[in-house]
């Protein structure tokens, strides 16, 4: 998996999982073309693989054999929530079996086989997702304690300040608070429901 992209770039590591040469063998072809650096594995080879370091995508064909299937599934549980990788489903419809607490925005399901414009795009779509789950996650924990925060300058600014300097320090307090509290703000709201 560690094959140069053309003009010597470096692509995105992609293991696929799959018995199916007629679709795998397109596909890698059509991923290698994009510049990305592919590994074709069939079921046994493709799960144990998957005990190793993540691939940058995993595409994972359905139509493996049911008790691979699962196994791929169990596997790959131990890397669900925040250590989710994007992974696309070959075949999976609209409701694929993924890994129990796999990240909602790190896999895709596609059509077996898949065109190649919906290969390229799910697997640039989810690689930018995965670029920024971290700075939303993050946001998205920070969000409770700034809110506190802000509550509790606004609630420190009404008592009386002991003399000038407690004053302006409560001041700065209050203005850094509110400045925060904006710069959340403002970023939930343009980051919108496609974030």
């Amino acid at each position: 998996m560690a094959t140069a992209a053309p003009g010597g770039g470096q692509g995105a590591r992609i293991l696929v999982v799959s018995e199916d040469d007629d679709v795998a063998d397109p596909l890698e072809d059509l991923l290698r073309r994009a510049g990305h650096r592919v590994a074709v594995l069939g079921s046994s080879a493709g799960v144990a693989e998957l005990d190793g370091p993540s691939p940058d995508v995993l595409i994972l064909d359905r139509d493996l054999p049911p008790a691979a299937y699962r196994e791929a599934l169990e596997t790959l549980a131990s890397r669900a929530g925040t250590a989710s990788f994007p992974l696309i489903i070959l075949g999976g419809g609209s409701t694929p079996d993924l890994p129990r607490g796999w990240h909602e925005d790190a896999a895709l399901s596609l059509a077996r086989p898949p065109q190649p414009g919906e290969v390229l795009t799910a697997v640039a779509s989810l690689r930018r997702l995965a670029f920024y789950r971290p700075y939303r996650d993050l946001v998205h924990s920070l969000s409770q304690p700034v809110t506190a925060l802000h509550a509790l300058s606004r609630t420190i600014a009404r008592g009386a300040p002991a003399d000038e300097a407690a004053r302006q320090a409560i001041e700065r307090l209050v203005k850094e608070a509110d400045r925060l509290m904006s710069l959340m703000e403002e970023f939930q709201r343009r980051r919108g429901p496609a974030a």
